[in-house]
């Protein structure tokens, strides 16, 4: 079994077409799957979904697109350092949620309701593949890298094996891959494989290109990822956000021009 993942695209078409386009060159790919997160934080949030839609993929929901229905909340508890943030994105959720049509709308609510996709290469469940947006629990708790690539990343631990048994103790397959935290890579835990696909958009590791995840599965061998990055045309994105003009799109244009991408802060 041989499948194509990809996750975390946030509204950059530009780097959708790219990786869907890479995606359509592989050999023998038996299921392309999409891991969530399809088009908040993007400025041409319809047309990135509508690519999306075109393709009738499996695809599981992830917290932002939860958030464009539903915003995190503003509660007179959360601390004044905190508030302008969190304005700013509830503001870009009722943005996006206005420039999307009834029809995308009624299948975020149906992308709602699809939470894990599970691939069985045999008839051992210890041998699924189980495909969810962040951990097997919920839409929010990050499965970090490697104790090594949390040091080399970050400088310091923020994640120890055993902060990941109340994610992880009760699934019985031995394989997870996922997205959320837009780094790639595998980190072993225990007797399990931990596969983070990376994202489409907004990288978490430096590498401002576009990422998607090939997973082969070989019987004796279990589950095994390569990585691949894609280059995709940020003049293109640069201009979509000059014209669309979302919340907060002059920071986003100022780090393309800067970095060269727009980063993910964990």
């Amino acid at each position: 079994m041989r499948i194509a993942l990809f996750s975390d695209v946030h509204g950059n078409l530009s780097a959708l077409s790219a990786v869907l386009a890479g995606i359509d060159r592989q050999v023998e790919v038996d299921h392309v799957v999409f891991a969530g997160d399809i088009c908040l934080f993007g400025p041409r949030p319809q047309a990135t979904l509508d690519l999306l839609r075109q393709r009738s993929m499996p695809a599981i929901v992830g917290n932002t697109d939860e958030w464009i229905r539903n915003p995190p909340p503003l509660p007179e508890s959360l601390p004044a350092s905190e508030r302008p943030a969190r304005q700013k994105l509830r503001s870009l959720c009722q943005w996006t949620e206005e420039q999307l049509n009834p029809e995308s709308l009624s299948w975020l609510d149906d992308l709602r309701s699809a939470f894990q996709l599970r691939f069985s290469p045999s008839s051992d469940p210890a041998d699924d593949l189980l495909v969810v947006h962040a951990n097997p629990l919920n839409l929010l708790g990050v499965i970090f890298p490697s104790i090594e690539r949390q040091i080399e990343l970050y400088g310091r631990v923020r994640q120890t094996d055993d902060d990941l048994l109340p994610l992880l103790e009760n699934e019985s397959a031995k394989t997870l891959a996922f997205g959320h935290l837009h780094i790639p890579g595998v980190r072993l835990w225990r007797d399990k494989k931990l596969i983070n696909a990376s994202s489409v958009s907004l990288p978490g590791d430096g590498d401002g290109r576009a990422k998607y995840a090939i997973l082969n599965w070989t019987a004796g061998a279990g589950w095994a990822a390569d990585f691949v990055h894609v280059d995709y045309p940020i003049a293109d994105e640069i201009k979509a956000y000059q014209n669309q003009q979302p919340p907060g799109w002059q920071q986003q244009v100022e780090q393309y021009q800067t970095l060269g991408y727009v980063p993910q802060l964990v």
